[in-house]
């Protein structure tokens, strides 16, 4: 039996995504839009419900009948309930409620080999770095991405559009102590990279031969660059030369350019070992 439709603000779910926005819910996240359907439906993530406005119950048709063929209730919304209840300036007319995959981040450490990598968001409070931290960690073929608790959630919103729905490609894992993961990270035998503008000549580093460990990639928060305490627990600081008075380049940036040439020297390990 279909769903009521959606005609008043009091309705539970709107009520239920209003708690969300406002930071009190977070076990769920939101997926606003075709794109992050799409991507949530292929990493067969559960989504008990999804709000469609009547536009796009007609355009979108397929889209929705494959979310309901996993286990997703298709409900209609009235179409300014639903643009209230959206975060974004334009709403795109469909809001789906999912769980937030939690990677089994120990066990995976526990299988790293070498030439893998790690991004780890220590800190990032602005939750679209956190997602081009996402953006980047999947692109350059990281193993996964860890955020410590204190900082954004990867799932969070506007993490998830930063992105662009990428999150769902790769382990995550939020919410995880410092003192937990630096101890994970030396039973597993990874090596623990902080980036900071003083560190390590980058270039340097990867030419100086082929690494035996896999590396976690610490990168902290915007401006303020990585807490010192999780510099001292690192056992490499690594630095981007730069010109012209530069003094340093925003989180995403760092990371993608220390990503790059992790991914290269990983692949090029791969190679010599086939």
């Amino acid at each position: 039996m279909p769903a009521e439709p959606v005609q008043s603000a009091q309705n539970a779910r709107l009520k239920a995504l209003r708690a969300l926005r406002a930071g009190k819910e977070r076990e769920h996240t939101a997926l606003e839009g075709k794109h992050l359907l799409e991507e949530a439906l292929a990493a067969q993530v559960h989504m008990p419900w999804v709000l469609v406005d009547e536009p796009t119950m007609a355009t979108e048709a397929s889209l929705l009948a494959k979310a309901a063929a996993q286990g997703s209730e298709i409900v209609a919304c009235d179409g300014q309930l639903l643009k209230e209840a959206s975060g974004l300036d334009a709403p795109q007319g469909l809001v789906a409620w999912a769980e937030r995959p939690q990677a089994d981040w120990q066990a995976l450490l526990r299988a790293s080999t070498p030439g893998s990598w790690w991004m780890i968001a220590a800190g990032v409070q602005d939750p679209g770095n956190v997602g081009a931290l996402a953006r980047v960690a999947a692109g350059f073929g990281a193993s996964g991405l860890l955020c410590l608790r204190g900082g954004a959630s990867p799932w969070h919103p506007r993490a998830l559009r930063g992105a662009s729905g990428t999150t769902f490609r790769l382990p995550v894992a939020e919410g995880i102590l410092a003192d937990d993961l630096f101890a994970a990270l030396v039973e597993a035998q990874v090596m623990s990279w902080a980036t900071a503008a003083d560190g390590e000549d980058l270039a340097t580093v990867i030419s100086g031969g082929p690494r035996r460990q896999a590396v976690a990639l610490w990168m902290g928060e915007e401006g303020r660059g990585l807490a010192p305490e999780y510099q001292q627990g690192c056992q490499r600081r690594v630095g981007i030369p730069l010109t012209r008075e530069v003094e340093s380049l925003n989180v995403a940036t760092a990371a993608a350019v220390v990503a790059w040439a992790l991914s290269q020297e990983g692949n090029a390990q791969g190679e010599e070992r086939a």
